[in-house]
């Protein structure tokens, strides 16, 4: 419980931060994540620069069956 609360936080607050330095898509992402409890991404830059920061972070990851989607869960 208290690990998630804090991975939130820490999601919250590289949202502001990507939204701060221009980086949209990347935030969205990020809010699609906090608001659905789960978001998927793709091979595109964008979604690369979410996934490094949320596996650097400890959240779940699922692959897809060719390793062109993840998908991560809070």
């Amino acid at each position: 419980m208290i690990k998630r609360n804090i991975r939130k936080y820490k999601i919250m607050e590289k949202h502001i931060e990507f939204t701060r330095h221009g980086m949209y898509y990347e935030a969205k992402l990020l809010l699609r994540l906090l608001q659905n409890g789960h978001v998927r991404l793709g091979l595109d830059d964008s979604s690369y620069n979410a996934e490094i920061f949320l596996e650097s972070i400890g959240c779940p990851v699922s692959y897809g069956r060719t390793y062109s989607t993840a998908t991560f869960r809070l």
